[in-house]
């Protein structure tokens, strides 16, 4: 497989880019890391390299100089990937290795460069193994005990908080058997007071009973 792109022109490309991107402007990416790709890096970078290189170039105009050298660029790897056949199969196998990323205007053509130069050089391989997937990391002993206190902390500061409103409880029912009992007594204490007055009157119209038909007659 021969790669044809010519370092020369393309750093100088890169030198102009640079000047003319902002700094503080992050590129999305979507990549492998060369240490995981192996001999396969170029092949599994190809595509998503092509991709971001068309996305950046939709950031300027139709007429920029910018757009028209991103696009000699994406037409270089065009080619390039044409030329290595199919790459579905081991992008697959490498799946689990991908990464996404946003980075600076110069990570981002240093990347660019190291992968081109790589190409150049044919740093490649048609046979590659991928390495084992990343595995979820295990949470350790400190994590699950550091859950457990706080799932306990949590738990006690319910209960004590119920346990703080049900003792609001018992002063008020207290104020209102209190309330109550007052009321109660006074009401008792009326009720005495009216009952002497009453037995006077009914013992004072006893005492003037209607004469008798011989009390009248004696009379």
């Amino acid at each position: 497989i021969h790669v044809l792109v010519n370092i020369t022109m393309v750093i100088s490309c890169f030198v102009f880019q640079r000047q003319n991107i902002p700094k503080d402007y992050k590129i999305p990416v979507h990549y492998i890391r060369r240490e995981e790709g192996g001999m396969c890096w170029v092949k599994l970078n190809i595509y998503y390299l092509e991709e971001s290189l068309k996305d950046l170039s939709h950031k300027f105009g139709n007429i920029s100089s910018n757009r028209k050298d991103i696009s000699i660029l994406i037409e270089m790897l065009q080619g390039s990937r044409i030329k290595m056949g199919s790459l579905e199969p081991i992008m697959f196998d490498f799946q689990c290795h991908f990464r996404k990323d946003r980075w600076p205007t110069a990570l981002y053509f240093d990347f660019v460069k190291d992968f081109l130069t790589a190409a150049q050089l044919k740093e490649f391989s048609d046979d590659c193994e991928p390495p084992p997937c990343p595995t979820t990391q295990q949470p350790t002993t400190t994590t699950i005990f550091w859950q457990t206190t706080s799932s306990t902390k949590r738990i006690m500061s319910e209960v004590l908080e119920r346990s703080l409103l049900s003792l609001l409880f018992i002063p008020l029912l207290a104020i209102i058997f209190l309330l109550f009992w007052k009321l109660r007594s006074r009401r008792n204490a009326q009720d005495l007071e009216q009952s002497p007055a009453q037995d006077e009157l009914f013992a004072g119209t006893e005492g003037s009973a209607p004469p008798t038909d011989a009390d009248t007659s004696e009379k």
